[in-house]
């Protein structure tokens, strides 16, 4: 016997041909994505988290370096996972992005389960398909990050949690735990989905502390391997990444008045590798030594909370203004943008930014199941969290995603909903459901137009078709480019190194001086005109460049060059 009273589960079943035919749907959309991905120049100049976990994974791959410092300030699981693929078949991307888009279509299925379980079968079907056709979904499937993880770990905690206050099997309660172990070594915020997870036996009448006790030793004992490769690493038992005082004073600092992306100019890139090491050289430099990873995190940790302790009103300021974009339309990229993938993807062309909708229907849903199921809460706590982390952290869409498998069944909900009110004839109920999705609908519309359009990253298009090996339309598109925007520092690079492509070594040198008088801390513009230099025989300028490239990022391979060109060779 259950100890939660619900209603009929499986009331009204969906017939096996229509859920095998929503999920090959959502299975065709991706595949279909990832076909144009493949020729698409965003898919050969990764973003700036991309490149890092494929470093990560290589590291894995090869057995040496995945503990260095630099892996161990970002959540490592997600590394691991890229690691053990390429020790199957290589190291091959695409097989990543087919992973991800079966793991992506299983997501849905999670939807389904949950629509299950709440007695609301119809609802999940609607779910999974709205589901299907979101955009930032399909998008994401195609990359070398771990959110397309994160969101189906937090759909599948929704169907798990749901399907565990209903049993009286011990080891579900211990599997669960694990479970939610697992999801904090892809994103360390979903440690708040395990502790939400000690509160679940509330929802049942018997042996509620052997249950949370279970949960809890399933939760340490999937955490366990972190703490282990933690302890090795820099000899602290955490199982969580060092970073969380590095993000914090990038968000809340003198310099960053509105807490927005933000790098200080110790750093040089915004990039996670170039973060850990500039911030950690500061760090190290005020304290007179060398600190470990816990030591750099603390201090940052400490700066921040100080500007925090000092500056309330706005920190709070901060939070709010977060709080409006998180339900804003306008899409708030960083590693991905639909507006930069669009260009290339006939899918994602087509397809609807889904913020506006989703949130529409979705919050209209939730509200209509909290009003006759108290498990409201368990579906709401993904939802939550993505709130949480948007406004405490970085306001980026990577983090309104992990909730929006759960919004797409709330969708669902409010879809179902209004077709049974409009059956039954009751019209008070169809117009309270119609109005509340439309006026927030509405209310997400006018927010987004009072934010700011992000700018198309042109350098990673032209960079795509460098590595394409189509060096004539990248050279056109940042030759266009830089004619709008002179000042384009990271179009000039792309640019001068196309001019290396073409062995017109002069233009190359007047691109990259561009370049670096645009961008002064590019230590990959200094280094390229250093080498430019030399290959114009002007040993004298091709030394300050090295030796500025060297400060900058003292690496062998920019130290090597330095010596290369004092030593004449």
């Amino acid at each position: 016997m259950s100890d939660v009273e619900m209603r009929p589960p499986y009331a009204n079943p969906i017939k096996p041909v229509v859920i095998f035919g929503v999920l090959g749907l959502v299975l065709v959309l991706r595949l279909a994505h990832l076909s144009s991905e493949l020729v698409s120049p965003l898919s050969y100049q990764p973003g700036p988290d991309e490149e890092y976990y494929l470093r990560f994974g290589q590291a894995v791959l090869a057995g040496q370096g995945q503990n260095a410092p630099v892996f161990t300030f970002m959540d490592p699981a997600y590394g691991y996972l890229l690691g053990v693929v390429f020790k199957l078949i290589g190291v091959a991307p695409v097989a990543i992005y087919l992973l991800q888009c079966l793991l992506d279509t299983a997501t849905a299925l999670g939807i389904l389960m949950i629509g299950r379980l709440l007695g609301r079968p119809r609802a999940g079907l609607y779910g999974a398909l709205l589901y299907g056709v979101t955009s930032t979904a399909i998008m994401f499937c195609t990359t070398l990050l771990k959110e397309v993880w994160v969101a189906s770990i937090a759909t599948w905690w929704v169907a798990c949690a749901l399907a565990v206050i209903r049993s009286e099997r011990k080891l579900g309660w211990l599997a669960f735990g694990v479970f939610c172990g697992i999801g904090v070594g892809f994103r360390s915020t979903l440690l708040l989905l395990g502790l939400a997870g000690l509160l679940l036996p509330l929802f049942c009448a018997h042996a509620r502390l052997l249950k949370a006790a279970l949960l809890a030793g399933g939760l340490l004992l999937a955490v366990a391997p972190w703490s282990l490769r933690d302890d090795q690493a820099y000899g602290s038992w955490s199982f969580l990444p060092h970073n969380s005082g590095i993000v914090l004073h990038q968000l809340y600092n003198a310099q960053n008045p509105d807490s927005s992306i933000w790098i200080p100019n110790f750093v040089n890139y915004l990039e996670p590798g170039e973060i850990w090491r500039g911030y950690s050289a500061e760090a190290s430099r005020v304290a007179g030594r060398a600190l470990s990873p816990p030591e750099v995190d603390q201090y940052w940790k400490s700066e921040a909370l100080r500007f925090i302790a000092q500056n309330p009103g706005r920190v709070f300021n901060d939070v709010w203004q977060k709080t409006l974009k998180f339900f804003a339309s306008t899409e708030i990229p960083i590693n991905r943008s639909l507006t930069e993938e669009g260009m290339f993807s006939p899918v994602l062309k087509w397809l609807p930014m889904p913020a506006a909708w989703l949130l529409a229907m979705g919050m209209a849903g939730l509200i209509g199941l909290a009003l006759d199921d108290r498990r409201w809460l368990i579906v709401a706590a993904p939802i939550g969290l993505s709130f949480a982390t948007m406004i405490l952290f970085w306001a980026e869409d990577r983090f309104r995603f992990h909730a929006m498998g759960v919004l797409a069944l709330c969708s669902g909900i409010w879809i179902d909903s209004l077709i049974v009110s409009l059956r039954e004839h009751r019209r008070r109920w169809t117009a309270a459901f119609a109005v509340l999705a439309l006026a927030l609908g509405a209310t997400s519309v006018a927010l987004g137009a009072n934010l700011p359009s992000t700018p198309i990253r042109w350098d990673h298009i032209v960079w795509g078709y460098i590595k394409m090996g189509k060096i004539d339309a990248a050279r056109g598109i940042a030759q266009r480019i830089v004619t709008e925007q002179p000042d384009n520092g990271p179009v000039l690079e792309a640019l001068g190194f196309t001019a290396i492509k073409r062995g017109d070594y002069p233009e190359a040198a007047q691109d990259y001086e561009r370049a670096v008088a645009a961008r002064p801390r590019s230590h990959v513009a200094h280094y390229n005109l250093a080498k430019v230099y030399l290959r114009l025989d002007n040993r004298s300028k091709a030394l300050d460049e090295a030796r500025a490239a060297a400060a900058l990022n003292p690496s062998a391979e920019y130290l090597q060059l330095v010596a290369q060109v004092e030593g004449g060779n």
